[in-house]
């Protein structure tokens, strides 16, 4: 079906509706706007990502694998349930020894990445220091600017995972990631979504992935313009896995 012919059966539909039952047109155009939003922007267009399903992710042969899952309370800025699985599924794909996450936050999702690693891992996580919040990149997006400031970042880690984790306490901008060069497995970035900060964290984080590593991003959406204008411009090739705001990478 071509896009007249889908354009012609969405305006029936529409009519069948408003006349059938009027009430439900605000989810048809509520989901069309939805649409109308991802693409409207040819920089942020989130259609020019390859794109895939979550059960793309699945091994294609083998035995069985098992994950864990901490649940923890609803909190601000935190990655959906399906992203955590999606996570979890990418670092068994490069059997991660290695993990490195710029933006720790509260650490719900450094704490889901360090309960499907194996026991001998080593595990960083990277957030500003809680006594100064003070960004060498300005910080203009207001939610994000409130997160660097708030306190407590790794606070909900669980007590038994805290050992196995190391958190650095410093800004993105100013650290320095060549003592980790070519040593990741796995890089998760998560931190200040304004483009220079996605363009600093990504670019050091591909520096620290080995030959076959998988870096991915958190928030590729479009109420984040710079995630995506990011990676849409980035050498990497990200692909964007379906339902999620998730997008990785290998590295060849």
């Amino acid at each position: 079906m071509n896009s007249a012919q889908k354009g012609l059966k969405l305006l029936g539909q529409t009519l069948k509706i408003a006349v059938t039952n009027p009430a439900r047109l605000s989810h048809i155009f509520g989901t069309a706007l939805a649409a109308s939003d991802d693409v409207i922007h040819s920089p942020t267009d989130l259609l020019s990502f390859r794109r895939i399903l979550p059960e793309d992710l699945l091994p294609t042969e083998g035995d069985p694998d098992r994950m864990q899952l901490a649940v923890f309370p609803r909190s601000q800025a935190s990655v959906s349930i399906l992203e955590y699985n999606c996570l979890i599924l990418l670092l068994r794909k490069t059997r991660g020894q290695s993990i490195f996450e710029f933006g720790t936050f509260k650490g719900l999702s450094i704490a889901q990445l360090a309960l499907n690693a194996s026991l001998d891992s080593r595990i960083f996580t990277l957030d500003l220091p809680d006594e100064s919040n003070n960004t060498r990149i300005p910080i203009a997006d207001r939610e994000d600017a409130s997160i660097a400031r708030e306190c407590g970042k790794g606070s909900m880690v669980p007590a038994d995972l805290r050992p196995r984790i190391q958190f650095l306490r410093q800004d993105s901008a100013v650290f320095d990631e060549s003592p980790y060069a070519g040593q990741m497995d796995f890089v998760f970035v998560d931190g200040a979504h304004n483009y220079d900060y996605v363009k600093n964290d990504s670019e050091k984080g591909w520096r620290m992935l080995r030959v076959g590593g998988i870096i991915a991003w958190h928030d590729c959406r479009i109420q984040d313009p710079g995630v995506v204008r990011y990676l849409l411009e980035s050498p990497f090739r990200p692909e964007h896995i379906c339902g999620t705001t998730l997008a990785f990478a290998t590295k060849s």
